[in-house]
């Protein structure tokens, strides 16, 4: 039976509930920790506590947190060299 969030959902929930933006992953965590950030961050964006957004910072893809009541950027609709509309996520600026 589970007794409550668990350690990666209480220090994520400490950070969104002060209405921030938090990068989920990074390079300097191990892979074992990453995945368990992820899981946490699922749980809890599945349970509507935040929302789960992708930005790219650095030249990669990060996983990124936001409160549930922050509205997210919406992503810039471009057209690709075959002519097709692609969206491309917003420059996130923390």
């Amino acid at each position: 039976m589970s007794r409550g969030p668990g350690i990666w959902q209480r220090a994520i929930l400490e950070r969104t509930d002060q209405g921030k933006a938090l990068v989920l992953t990074g390079p300097d965590q191990t892979h074992a920790d990453q995945n368990a950030i992820r899981r946490a961050a699922h749980k809890l964006a599945g349970a509507g506590r935040i929302k789960l957004i992708s930005r790219r910072f650095d030249g990669a893809n990060r996983l990124v947190a936001i409160p549930a009541d922050m509205p997210a950027p919406e992503p810039l609709r471009v057209t690709g060299l075959d002519g097709k509309t692609y969206l491309q996520p917003p420059r996130y600026s923390a």
